[in-house]
């Protein structure tokens, strides 16, 4: 019993993870555009300017990934190039105040990944200690 219920819990897993990562280039678009609107407080015209923004360096980003002749680490430098573009746009796009808003919530994110990735490690060389 708790061999099918594990196995309808991975299943369900499995599911919810490939449907979330097979949003459209559009859907992550929209999506970061209604997010950026409400943090932001975007005027309607902010909003389809940085939704078109925001779609153009979605659907760069995601012909990178889908090139198999690259490295991760070629990859990632043009993806990085590509989110400086986006940042450099957005910069035309949004109030000096929101942009800063902007900055400082990237910034916040990104210690947070830190600190969910510095957890993460600790809890596997933790592991590895106890063998």
């Amino acid at each position: 019993m708790k061999t099918v219920k594990s196995l309808v819990l991975g299943f369900v897993l499995l599911s919810s993870t490939v449907s979330f990562s097979q949003k459209t280039a559009e859907e992550r678009a929209t999506n970061q555009t209604l997010k950026m609107k409400t943090e932001l407080s975007l005027s309607d015209d902010q909003a389809a300017k940085v939704k078109e923004i925001n779609l153009g360096i979605i659907q760069k980003n995601q012909g990178i990934m889908a090139n198999t002749s690259m490295s991760d680490a070629e990859k990632n430098a043009i993806i990085k190039s590509n989110n400086d573009a986006r940042m450099a746009m957005l910069k035309n796009v949004l109030t000096s105040e929101q942009y800063t808003k902007l900055e400082l919530t990237i910034a916040e994110k990104k210690i947070e990944r830190m600190k969910k990735r510095e957890k993460v490690n600790g809890k596997i060389k933790d592991s590895n200690k106890k063998d």
